[in-house]
């Protein structure tokens, strides 16, 4: 394993200082970015790390390498001999949902899906949200816990718009990075978790459970154990969180129970992950059955609760 330098600042990429980046290399621990990360079955490392295991694992850079200018002038004609009469942006998005790739997809996916819903509200009486939204009175709905992360009220009211464009900010900036850690089917499983933790603390404050705020504390969260054994980054994020929490709770319109029962859940699925994916012979469904029965049991008892106080 190679050491992280000593001179190397942790805010930037060791191989590229001009360029600032929160991922981490799951081995070394050096700070890489998105041209140096490299997926591995054991999540995100750096070219060192890769060449030093010898090719023992199957790798794809994140993000290609830039050509020379020379180079492009030269295969600016085979790029477009191999992309046919496809559109840029049916390739790109082809690139994006190709199994392997690094493009944080899901996250897209989640955010346009929250927008298109959004705006649907304001056509169908705001039916997305009564029908989505983890709601006490129908808390026996148990997919309602999943679906309500997708939901914001549609009201032309300043404080629900602000709350909504500071959710998909904050997402934004978070998600994609873990996505690239994690990996796709984990980020999503993260998502889920997290969001239903979220909705079900709700529903047990008495309060409707919807927005992404439950996620994006998870997402929190899972990159807070990521970071935990690299002081610096671990600093630097912690401060990050604070600045988040304050503007949340200011502005955002979140509620301290999705804020902590999504970064419960954020950090409860990322231990789980990282902690089997040590022991190569324990069953790699595992962590996934954990997290459904921690998601199921809070679920349960939000449920209880409204049917005991009903």
């Amino acid at each position: 394993m190679s050491p992280p330098d000593a001179d190397v600042d942790d805010s930037v990429c060791y191989r590229h200082p001009d360029r600032a980046s929160w991922t981490l290399c799951q081995r070394c621990g050096r700070t890489i970015c998105p041209e140096c990360q490299i997926l591995t079955p054991g999540g995100v490392r750096c070219p060192d790390c890769v060449r030093e295991a010898g090719g023992s694992v199957r790798w794809e850079p994140a993000a290609p390498r830039p050509a020379a200018k020379s180079m492009k002038r030269k295969r600016a004609p085979v790029a477009r001999v191999s992309s046919g009469d496809s559109p840029r942006w049916v390739e790109t998005l082809r690139e994006m949902v190709r199994p392997g790739s690094s493009a944080p997809a899901a996250t897209w996916g989640i955010l346009v899906a929250v927008g298109l819903i959004w705006i649907a509200g304001f056509f169908t009486a705001n039916l997305p949200f009564l029908a989505l939204a983890a709601l006490p009175d129908e808390a026996w709905q148990v997919w309602r816990y999943f679906t309500s992360a997708f939901v914001y009220p549609s009201i032309a009211d300043a404080r629900p718009i602000i709350s909504l464009i500071l959710s998909v900010l904050f997402f934004l900036l978070t998600a994609p990075g873990v996505e690239r850690q994690l990996g796709r089917q984990r980020f999503l499983v993260l998502f889920l978790a997290s969001s239903a933790f979220g909705a079900a603390a709700m529903v047990l404050a008495g309060a409707p459970g919807y927005g992404l705020g439950g996620a994006l504390w998870g997402m929190l969260g899972a990159y807070l154990v990521i970071v935990w054994q690299h002081p610096p980054a671990r600093t630097r994020f912690l401060i990050m969180m604070a600045i988040y929490l304050l503007i949340s709770l200011l502005f955002g319109g979140y509620s301290l129970p999705a804020i902590i029962g999504g970064a419960l859940a954020g950090v409860g699925a990322s231990v789980l992950f990282r902690r089997y994916e040590d022991r190569p012979r324990s069953n790699p469904r595992t962590p996934y059955l954990l997290i459904a029965a921690g998601v199921g049991g809070i679920i349960l008892i939000a449920i209880l609760r409204v049917l005991v106080l009903s």
